[in-house]
């Protein structure tokens, strides 16, 4: 399977890039309305494939978006086992979304990987969520898949 994941990035120029994962919660004050603040709780993957032709199709077809999706879960599944139970990874699919970057005006398809903070969402990220992100930049580029430029 690695021959193919890695036939399919170099078609599609796959790339990531790293964006902090923020859950909103409520906080109330006595005398003051309530308002909602941002807590960073993790890390979102973003991997990004570029349509290679101006007549491949959009969204991709099931069976590369699915290879691709299986692979980012190997990756997750593998990444887990590593960091045990101090933070949780889940892979996030998109794939009826087109993304037209703004830059260039190519079409992309986006996969996500999402890192979260396993304890109380009062306490900030640390060292779990910075190792499994670590770990999974890594396999990223073990298989070919660039930071965004």
């Amino acid at each position: 399977m690695s021959d193919k994941i890695r036939s399919l990035i170099e078609e599609h120029n796959a790339f990531y890039e790293v964006v902090p994962y923020y859950a909103p919660i409520q906080k109330e004050h006595r005398g003051y309305p309530a308002g909602i603040q941002r807590i960073q709780t993790g890390f979102n993957v973003d991997i990004y494939g570029v349509r290679s032709a101006d007549d491949e199709p959009v969204p991709p077809p099931a069976g590369e978006y699915g290879l691709g999706w299986a692979e980012l879960q190997r990756i997750a599944d593998t990444v887990s086992e590593l960091i045990a139970d101090s933070c949780s990874l889940e892979v996030i699919p998109f794939p009826s979304v087109a993304i037209i970057d703004g830059r260039d005006g190519k079409v992309e398809s986006l996969l996500r990987l999402r890192i979260a903070h396993r304890g109380s969402i009062h306490e900030p990220i640390g060292v779990p969520e910075q190792r499994a992100l670590e770990e999974i930049e890594t396999k990223l580029r073990n298989l070919g898949v660039i930071p965004r430029q």
